[in-house]
């Protein structure tokens, strides 16, 4: 049987959360590298961080823990040396999971994943109020709070990062040779001899609770910046994160599926075909839970629990009670774009193919208004039903506009012939990097289901899109919609068109 979870565990867990996580992405290190004032950050988020938050002289960054000038190496971050301490810690703590000899190597857990863990009472009690954000980096947090138009003193609490006894208080405050800038207080966690909790930045002035201590400083400055004032809005990406594993009406049991049969995979999931409740054909997303975390999985959940278009992949239910997670989607019976288009695409008349790119734009028009940014678009990604009805899916890198993470991190595999030239160049990602994507799907389309620069390797592409080079119109594309395609991969992202335009267009040019 599974392994009780017993004290060992529990300092296991806390290790990993304390010490073997990165202060950046909060998830666990990897390959860390070890900065001069001893913080540890892996070298993927460490590279994003240097790049977005530059020093006050060039080659320097403020260090995302202490903030002390940090001067990067010749090499890059890369040259940084790497934590072997850490390393050598995580493999000592690693817990081999149990396996029955009749799951067919198949890791087993009997228990929720430890990401989805009921929280604390203490913790569902700071979570009604708008102001506590609950586990977010310092980094996070200084990007909401420094968005446009929030005034000074606006404010959030969020968990100590180097203690679970401890919380943050941060504070937008404006500085007259610096401008705007945020401020941290560290919260600290006591218990009375009575056995009742308080909490206090200053030990003069102790609060039974942390609504008490925000109340203070709401009406009084007492020894910070400013009153506290207004509460920084919570991004929907740390809504979710709050919701994430909660019984609502997607919720399901496994016991209510029987697979049927392997239909593709992908870097994050296996998909299969089956039957939901005896009856419901439905495909299966299957979490890779080597390359996806169960937050990160998940998260695409919430996603399409909030996406709701006639063209976008509809989902039908959740199975989180164990790893690997699934989610239950609705079944395309014609399967993927690129492989339908290969085999049927050059029987379809020219009405038909601008029927599929304008529903592609609808739905893309939808995620533009919503501020969503689906970041791997393709014809691969993209669903077909019968009488040519198309639905976008592939949303396992999808990222709400004002999510902390939204660039590329963490070495995510990308399809680089659809990627737009900022994005590879300087991980500079919006929806007008879709745009640049929709437009290679369009070449699809009218290629019936080629892939882009088929003559050219991935790097070779690359290299010629960002010298100029640009694909010839297929002959059987209207010159008017080449031109389209043309407008959306100009270099200058600005200069592209909206989705708003490209269905307004192709609705048009389809009637």
């Amino acid at each position: 049987m599974a392994r009780p979870h017993n004290d060992s565990s529990s300092l296991k867990e806390k290790l990993q959360e304390d010490f073997l996580s990165c202060k950046i992405c909060l998830e666990p290190l990897k390959r860390p590298k070890a900065l001069p004032c001893l913080h540890s950050f892996c070298e993927l988020c460490l590279q994003d961080y240097a790049r977005r938050n530059p020093g006050n002289q060039p080659g320097y960054f403020p260090c995302p823990m202490c903030r002390k000038s940090t001067q990067v190496p010749l090499s890059g971050v890369s040259g940084f040396p790497d934590n072997f301490i850490l390393l050598s810690l995580a493999d000592t703590i690693q817990e081999e999971n149990w396996e029955s000899p009749c799951d067919s190597g198949q890791r087993y857990q009997a228990s929720p994943p430890r990401s989805l863990y009921p929280p604390s009472p203490r913790e569902l009690r700071h979570r009604a109020y708008d102001w506590y954000f609950g586990k977010v980096s310092r980094n996070a947090s200084e990007e909401w709070l420094l968005a446009p138009d929030y005034p000074k003193g606006t404010f959030l609490v969020r968990l100590g990062e180097m203690s679970p006894d401890t919380y943050t208080l941060s504070v937008r405050d404006c500085d007259e040779l610096r401008g705007y800038l945020v401020k941290h207080y560290k919260i600290i966690t006591k218990k009375m001899p009575d056995g009742k909790e308080c909490y206090f930045i200053s030990k003069l002035r102790p609060f039974f609770s942390l609504a008490d201590l925000v109340k203070h400083y709401q009406e009084s400055v007492d020894g910070l910046c400013c009153k506290l004032a207004s509460t920084c809005a919570k991004p929907r990406s740390l809504i979710w994160a709050m919701e994430r594993g909660k019984e609502d009406e997607f919720q399901t049991k496994r016991s209510t599926l029987h697979l049927i049969k392997k239909l593709g995979s992908g870097q994050f999931a296996e998909v299969w075909q089956a039957k939901w409740q005896g009856s419901i054909e439905v495909a299966v997303k299957m979490q890779n839970i080597n390359c996806v975390t169960t937050a990160a999985f998940l998260d695409e959940a919430q996603i399409l629990k909030t996406l709701q278009h006639p063209n976008i992949l509809e989902l039908r239910g959740v199975c989180s009670e164990k790893e690997p997670c699934y989610l239950l989607m609705e079944y395309m019976p014609h399967g993927q774009l690129s492989k339908y288009l290969r085999e049927t695409g050059a029987s379809l008349p020219l009405s038909q193919l601008i029927y599929i790119g304008a529903q592609i734009a609808d739905a893309m028009a939808y995620m533009e208004k919503e501020k969503f940014v689906h970041r791997n678009l393709g014809a691969r990604n993209i669903l077909v039903g019968d009488n040519n009805r198309i639905k976008v899916a592939g949303f396992g890198m999808t990222k709400a506009m004002d999510d902390p993470d939204f660039n590329f991190r963490r070495g995510l595999k990308m399809a680089i012939k659809w990627m737009a030239p900022e994005v590879l160049l300087y991980n500079k990602y919006s929806t007008k990097a879709d745009v640049w994507s929709f437009g290679i799907v369009l070449m699809e389309i009218f290629t019936f289901g080629k892939e882009p620069y088929e003559d050219k390797a991935s790097k070779e592409a690359f290299e010629s899109v960002r010298d100029g080079y640009r694909m010839p119109k297929p002959d059987n594309c209207p010159q008017e919609v080449y031109d389209v395609m043309l407008s959306c991969w100009q270099n200058n992202a600005h200069s592209r068109p909206s989705f708003d335009f490209l269905n307004t267009f192709l609705n048009d040019f389809e009637s």
